[in-house]
């Protein structure tokens, strides 16, 4: 494995192809390619890691290609080999959460005003657009309404409620989805294999499971663990010790010690992950996750469409879910939707954590009652 340049970077999608769990977006992007149908402006929104500046850059290269072929850059011309490494006079980045002020804006389009100068188009891609400020945005909304025809804006947020109206309505707009556990796992076995990274599967799981939908995350953290592991083979255990994680069992252990009521045993257990040094928040995430996909399991009667698990996985939450009944899960819901509100704003989390597994004990006795 090279160790001088990210994984994340080194296996950053070229084509649109390559862009994993988002063909919704990739398919309408090639067919526009194919016949020329390219717009002055694109939002993508989604959440982070889940290939919004990769397509942005990748739609730059598709734009000015000189020799685009269904949908793919030919990876040879001027477009080509500058946009991928930064390196184009056209095609300008800026990232709105550190340059959102609205000199940058100015800046950014003064320079926009001129013709291209090595490309067929001129390209500008914001990233964390949200984050500019009132007079960026005015700025930026101005052009946007009578853009010169050389120039195309591509803009990336990862909280498009906080967009204004004025600039949706612009732009064409593009849903990034969360990218599910299995798509990860399955682009972290090809990086896996081509940097000859020994990993079990189950811990390419784990893995993607850590990752919440992110692909950049996920792969990150396989090249954090490939260093951790130095050059032994990744198993499960591997990476619980790298990111002092919680083995899956222990959750569900204290998930049965809640719904048992066994608070001695509950707490015990709870000590012997913070003993390890597992992260709290984690720890309190994969009890929370545990809950909801069993209240998933039992609304959809049979169905596993929502739960992104193993068949073995699946087959253990249905067994633990039977005890439990839709009214209780969605009390826990309630007591489980606050809680990172007060982990944040409390010296002693251990002790939140504590409480409000008790919590939930007490919540399921009196609705047994």
């Amino acid at each position: 494995m090279d160790t001088n340049i990210s994984l994340y970077s080194k296996h950053r999608p070229m084509q649109l192809d390559e862009v994993v769990g988002q063909k919704h977006i990739t398919d309408t992007l090639k067919h526009a390619s194919q016949n020329n149908w390219f717009v002055h402006a694109y939002l993508f929104s989604g959440n982070r890691g889940t290939g919004k500046t990769s397509t942005a850059r990748i739609l730059a290269t598709l734009m000015t290609c000189d020799n685009p072929v269904n949908g793919k850059v030919c990876g040879k011309c001027r477009a080509c080999t500058t946009i991928p490494k930064d390196a184009s006079l056209d095609v300008k980045e800026l990232d709105g959460a550190r340059n959102g002020l609205v000199d940058d804006i100015k800046i950014l389009i003064d320079s926009a005003r001129w013709s291209p100068i090595e490309l067929s188009h001129k390209i500008i891609i914001i990233d964390e657009v949200h984050r500019l400020s009132k007079g960026a945005v005015s700025a930026l909304l101005k052009i946007l309404e009578e853009p010169p025809s050389y120039l195309t804006f591509i803009l990336c947020t990862t909280e498009i409620e906080k967009m204004l109206d004025t600039i949706t309505s612009r732009c064409q707009r593009y849903n990034f989805k969360r990218i599910t556990v299995k798509e990860i796992a399955q682009r972290l076995k090809e990086i896996a294999e081509k940097e000859s990274i020994l990993v079990d599967s189950d811990a390419l799981l784990l893995l993607a499971k850590l990752a919440r939908g992110s692909m950049r995350d996920a792969i990150s953290s396989l090249g954090q663990v490939a260093t951790f592991a130095n050059s032994e083979k990744i198993s499960v255990g591997v990476v619980q010790n790298c990111f002092c994680i919680s083995d899956q069992h222990a959750i569900i252990n204290i998930v049965k010690s809640i719904i048992e009521s066994k608070i001695s045993l509950l707490l015990d257990q709870i000590n012997d992950l913070i003993v390890a040094s597992v992260d709290v928040s984690q720890i309190m995430f994969e009890i929370s996750e545990v809950f909801r996909n069993i209240m998933l399991l039992k609304a959809q009667k049979g169905k596993r469409d929502l739960v992104d698990l193993t068949d073995n996985e699946i087959e253990v939450l249905e067994d633990i879910g039977k005890a439990l009944t839709s009214s209780q899960l969605l009390k826990l819901a309630h007591i489980f939707s606050n809680i990172e509100k007060k982990m944040s704003f409390n010296i002693n989390e251990r002790w939140i954590m504590e409480a409000t597994l008790i919590n939930c004990i007490a919540t399921l006795r009196s609705n047994n009652q």
